[in-house]
């Protein structure tokens, strides 16, 4: 009997023998499946494909070009692995005699800051009115104020504080170093003393508690005044309390002076001003009709 030669095995499906293998393209079929290019217009505009250029630059960031940081002087290392150095150019250090323009310009802090001091010195002495004045009432309010100070002692430099100051409290006063000898002045003074200081500053009171350092002043004189000292403080602030208030400097005056020294009189005038011009009004009409009426009583 003959034997029949075996089917080699290919693994193909009898459908894919049939249909075109869909995997594989053959060179006539991608041939056949190219699309033909438009024809382009003579004058026309010129169309370019979608893919762009290896050099071209990217939509929307037109006339842009990308370089390479190179290192500093103009040339790369020679070898590709071996980075550039980028802190090869060290400056040389320079002497003092031997140093550039632009470090000669510039004074030094010792020479600038003497400068600056005889400048200020120099102001100081031509205005001979005060400075003087001002120097020595500092090196006695030192002594002054110190704890350790005997009574005696204390007396005798007061006395002679009183004789330097005296008629040039207002000038003195809205400074921030001769403020605190005035304040000392107040505080440890006697009552004619006291008086005397009072005497020059009672018609500026509204302005020495608006200032930043003079206000301590019309302070100490609510702490350590008399009752009519500190009646004509209170009564000084009338017609000023609501500008006073919004005041960042003499609102804290106005708040001490109303919660610790003043009575209810007192207070309900300050207060007035707050509640608005028809008040005030009023009041002035309830007072005349009051007058009238206790004046034909009497008659």
């Amino acid at each position: 009997m003959e034997v029949k030669g075996k089917k080699k095995f290919t693994g193909k499906s009898p459908q894919t023998s049939q249909g075109k293998n869909k995997f594989h393209k053959n060179s006539e079929s991608s041939s056949s499946k190219t699309f033909p290019r438009k024809a382009v217009k003579e004058g026309g505009p010129k169309v370019t494909s979608k893919n762009f250029e290896k050099g071209a630059t990217k939509p929307g960031k037109k006339g842009v070009k990308q370089f390479k940081n190179k290192p500093q002087g103009g040339k790369g290392p020679k070898d590709k692995f071996q980075k550039a150095n980028k802190f090869s150019k060290k400056r040389k250090f320079q002497p003092d005699g031997e140093s550039d323009e632009s470090g000669a310009k510039k004074p030094k802090w010792d020479d600038f800051k003497k400068k600056k001091k005889e400048l200020k010195q120099s102001r100081q002495l031509s205005d001979k009115t005060n400075y003087d004045i001002v120097v020595r009432a500092k090196h006695i309010w030192e002594s002054l104020r110190r704890k350790d100070c005997d009574k005696e002692k204390r007396v005798k430099l007061m006395s002679d504080l009183q004789k330097l100051i005296q008629g040039k409290i207002k000038t003195i006063a809205f400074a921030h170093d001769s403020t605190r000898v005035i304040q000392c002045f107040i505080q440890y003074g006697n009552e004619e003393q006291r008086k005397q200081a009072f005497q020059e500053l009672q018609g500026d009171l509204v302005e020495l508690s608006k200032a930043k350092y003079s206000r301590n002043i019309v302070k100490k004189f609510l702490m350590y005044g008399s009752k009519p000292q500190v009646a004509e403080i209170i009564r000084s602030f009338k017609g000023h309390v609501r500008k006073m208030l919004r005041h960042s400097e003499a609102s804290a005056i106005v708040e001490y002076a109303y919660n610790d020294k003043a009575i209810l009189e007192q207070r309900n005038m300050l207060t007035e001003e707050l509640y608005g011009n028809t008040f005030q009004l009023y009041k002035q009409i309830t007072q005349r009709w009051t007058r009238c009426w206790s004046c034909s009583q009497q008659s």
